[in-house]
């Protein structure tokens, strides 16, 4: 089958029609709280387990293998607060706000500054240069030899070199700039600073009063080192290269966003994101119907034999591109 060009006019109106036809009743669901449920108990488990045997083994080997179980385990938390943005955790946006606060301060990650940013990126994804969560340097940018060598080697700059604290510094910084766009930035900045430093400021002092203050800083320095890697590995595997306008929103999100083939229980750990064009397109959608959605609409682009969504085979295979 040979790919139509893109519609236009009445054309792009009736695709985008049935485009939201073909998911309202996943639009329409109500949200299954359990679902949430069950990751932040799993993954704030696995996150409080690793610490304590981290902090309790005598052992080194034993020490670092609880961390990095404990790195692993706050990185799927942190992910769940992603669905927070969106409301689509427990169906309780006041709730869900107020727990990812709770998650993402101890590791200083700006929840609420991002909240904010998150909306921003899904209406200027790939159609704004503003777009605060844009991966994708544009030809324009300036740069000289090192920024060139950044374009074609993204992981190991963003993943690797800048990990957590290049994105935590990212975001407030972009939350500093785009603060007239929408005007809760500032008391959004204020609050998450106030409420990283008081949990830091805390756990700093129980540190020093048990006498194990290196142990304190290299378990927040490690934990940063595994975070970092992976979310920014996810987020560039979601967007990397596909940063580009197509004609209409609706199309727009979907082409510029990565679907990952995945098992039923990483869809369910990663919160959805691997169906990540589905949920550009249909944010509102709860993480366990985007597989359903996916399929729903790579049928409704062949029947308008227009591309597929762009699809990579696993997340290894993203990883692989990448390099």
């Amino acid at each position: 089958m040979v790919a139509a060009a893109d519609p236009h006019g009445p054309a792009l109106r009736a695709l985008e029609m049935e485009l939201r036809a073909a998911v309202r009743d996943l639009v329409q669901a109500p949200i299954t709280p359990w679902w949430g449920a069950l990751r932040l108990v799993l993954f704030g488990s696995g996150l409080l387990g690793g610490s304590w045997l981290f902090w309790t083994s005598p052992h080194a080997l034993s020490a670092a293998l609880a961390l990095l179980l404990a790195g692993i385990a706050y990185a799927l938390l942190l992910i769940t607060t992603h669905d927070a943005v969106h409301g689509t955790l427990l169906g309780r946006p006041r709730l869900e706000f107020a727990l990812a606060c709770l998650i993402s301060w101890p590791m200083a990650w700006p929840f609420a500054t991002y909240a904010c940013l998150h909306r921003l990126h899904h209406r200027w994804n790939g159609c704004d240069p503003r777009d605060p969560e844009r991966v994708e340097p544009l030809a324009a940018e300036p740069g000289g030899g090192l920024w060139r060598w950044h374009r074609r080697h993204p992981l190991w700059g963003r993943a690797l070199l800048l990990g957590g604290l290049g994105l935590i510094a990212e975001t407030a910084w972009r939350g500093w700039c785009l603060r007239g766009v929408d005007r809760r930035l500032t008391r959004r900045l204020r609050l998450d600073l106030t409420g990283a430093l008081m949990l830091h400021a805390a756990m700093l002092v129980a540190a020093l009063l048990a006498g194990r203050p290196l142990r304190y800083l290299l378990f927040w320095l490690v934990l940063e080192r595994i975070i970092g890697a992976i979310v920014q590995t996810r987020g560039l595997i979601e967007h990397h290269g596909l940063w580009r306008p197509s004609s209409g929103h609706l199309l727009t999100q979907l082409r510029s966003s990565q679907t990952v083939t995945t098992t039923a229980w990483l869809n369910v750990c990663m919160g959805g994101l691997p169906h990540h064009a589905a949920h550009h397109a249909f944010p509102s959608i709860p993480f366990q119907s985007l597989p359903e959605a996916s399929r729903r609409i790579n049928a409704v682009l062949r029947r308008h034999q227009l591309v597929p969504l762009p699809q990579l085979t696993s997340y290894g295979d993203g990883v692989r591109r990448l390099i």
